[in-house]
């Protein structure tokens, strides 16, 4: 297909944008008033080979997938009501080990399993997961960002791609002889099982103007703001944060190489717009997920990057499937 995926989403948002509760496909969720209840219901998809390593465990894909959807949530000032469920196996699974394991995801984040489906299928496995989302105000949109706003992520930038360059470089290759063994699993882990920012989204409220979670990469996901909303951004890369496992692995490296690590995806963090004057509120928000301000959204409807003050070239927009 010549329009690539967000072509294909944008053929099928000719039609489903016509739904009067529709968002034209272009946000983390859709929005559902229930009585007087506003509800977010998101759809992710994890599959073997695609999302994960070809040789991870069912455990480790379940767990990314119910995660990954939950950050969907996030990203639009949800909080995290129920999930629903569809496996479809490559092979038979340990059950007992795998419901088990389920269970814990539920109740670490405080969500209920209400339903799905299971499948042995010819493989790859694939995870299919509707996650859905109670808002206590207006939803938080990708078209809310406006001139003059700040930009904000949380947490730490690129852990996520590093982790996956190990796996498939390996533990012991020599590009990571110096991290510490603590480290490199610190990596891996946010690779395999990311943190949705639930906590750090509700606390966010009214604060943010427009917010998205970094799954294709900053580049990507800072693009879609942009476009929805139809501005620009500066953004300062000497700004954004990363972790000191990704600075020890970056301290022999060109700078050019952190920086496409950088924005590789699979951070899952939130990457938000706010008004200047929130400035003190944002930043005392939680210790927990530091939240860093990275850069300024602009009029020119163009991404534009720097580093210590001067511009930067940086190609490449960040994952797509197709």
């Amino acid at each position: 297909m010549k329009s690539g995926e967000f072509g294909f989403i944008k053929a099928l948002a000719e039609f489903a944008g016509k739904h009067p509760q529709s968002l034209n496909l272009g946000d983390d969720g859709a929005i559902i008033t229930c009585a007087d209840n506003q509800m977010i219901v998101v759809k992710d998809m994890v599959q073997a080979g695609v999302h994960a390593l070809p040789d991870d465990t069912h455990i480790d894909i379940v767990r990314k997938a119910i995660r990954v959807n939950l950050s969907d949530l996030a990203a639009m000032g949800a909080s995290a009501e129920f999930i629903l469920l569809g496996l479809c196996f490559d092979q038979v699974p340990d059950a007992d080990s795998l419901a088990k394991a389920i269970g814990l995801e539920c109740e670490r984040f405080g969500v209920g399993l209400i339903g799905g489906d299971t499948v042995l299928g010819q493989g790859p496995f694939c995870v299919s997961v509707t996650a859905i989302g109670k808002l206590s105000g207006p939803a938080i949109l990708r078209s809310g960002a406006r001139p003059g706003d700040d930009v904000w992520v949380s947490g730490t930038l690129g852990d996520g791609a590093l982790g996956l360059h190990m796996l498939q470089s390996g533990k012991d290759s020599s590009e990571f002889s110096l991290l510490q063994e603590p480290e490199k699993e610190h990596l891996i882990s946010r690779y395999r099982w990311p943190e949705p920012r639930l906590d750090t989204a509700q606390a966010l409220g009214r604060m943010a103007n427009a917010m998205i979670d970094i799954s294709d990469g900053l580049g990507a996901d800072a693009f879609h703001i942009a476009k929805a909303s139809n501005v620009g951004m500066h953004i300062h890369l000497d700004a954004i944060p990363r972790s000191d496992a990704f600075m020890r692995w970056q301290t022999d490296l060109p700078e050019e190489q952190g920086f496409k690590m950088l924005f590789g995806g699979d951070d899952y963090e939130l990457l938000f717009t706010a008004n200047p004057a929130r400035r003190e509120q944002i930043a005392a928000i939680d210790a927990r997920c530091p939240l860093t301000r990275i850069g300024v959204v602009t009029e020119e409807n163009r991404l534009d990057f720097f580093c210590s003050g001067k511009p930067v070239e940086l190609t490449g927009a960040g994952f797509t499937h197709f």
